[in-house]
């Protein structure tokens, strides 16, 4: 699979902890801020990294984030540079551009430009807490838009023991099962617990007590699943 080639613009803690999630994950990540200090932070973990005027449409097609294959707007502290960035890329023909808004008033002018990738790591980050606490069958929450959750539970004891088609997500809850998570197996009980991926799950895996279900659906049949226990 093709290395994907992605800018982050903005080297706050949101922007340069994305940019090492990224490098880590071995994409090809450029790193965009006007503070050099930031940079010289950022440069073992990325591609490549530059310091430069996020608001100048020359410079950004010089450093060739006009060919990036997504570029996310991280800056957080400065709605003006933002929003005249947002407009030097989609101006120089950048694609998939993704930004970070911190109001309603933000959204909205974002949304004005023509930028649809919206997101407010703040408010998902209260909303994940939030769906966590008050149930302690969740384990993380991501949302995308105003509708729609990924969303990582424990199996509930209704589906153990049953395989992934006799749970029947899809018919009796309209909900897509991503992948399980399950807890590895340790000789001591002291050791920490580490998580197996399981992968596209097969219709004939046996969900088991602990495991993790990384569901996607609306909210509302979300919470009715993890509401019936």
């Amino acid at each position: 699979m093709r290395k994907k080639r992605i800018a982050v613009i903005g080297l706050g803690d949101f922007g340069i902890e994305l940019v090492k999630r990224l490098y880590e994950d071995g994409q090809e990540v450029t790193a965009v801020d006007q503070d050099k200090n930031k940079i010289d932070r950022i440069r073992e973990f990325s591609t490549y990294c530059v310091a430069i005027d996020s608001t100048d449409e020359s410079e950004l097609k010089e450093h060739g984030l006009d060919e990036m294959d997504a570029v996310v707007l991280a800056i957080g502290d400065n709605f003006e540079n933002l929003i005249v960035t947002a407009d030097a890329l989609r101006k120089i023909g950048a694609i998939n551009i993704f930004a970070r808004y911190q109001s309603d008033l933000n959204k909205r002018v974002l949304q004005m430009l023509g930028i649809e990738n919206l997101f407010n790591p703040e408010e998902q980050a209260a909303h994940s807490m939030a769906e966590q606490l008050a149930n302690s069958s969740v384990k993380g929450v991501t949302l995308l838009g105003q509708d729609y959750r990924i969303l990582e539970a424990v199996v509930p004891k209704h589906m153990q023991g049953k395989t992934v088609q006799g749970a029947k997500l899809r018919e009796d809850w309209n909900l897509n099962l991503i992948t399980v998570k399950r807890p590895k197996k340790t000789r001591r009980k002291s050791d920490r617990k580490d998580e197996e991926v399981l992968g596209i799950p097969s219709p004939n895996l046996v969900l088991s007590e602990g495991d993790i279900l990384v569901l996607f659906g609306k909210a509302e049949d979300l919470e009715q699943m993890i509401g019936k226990r």
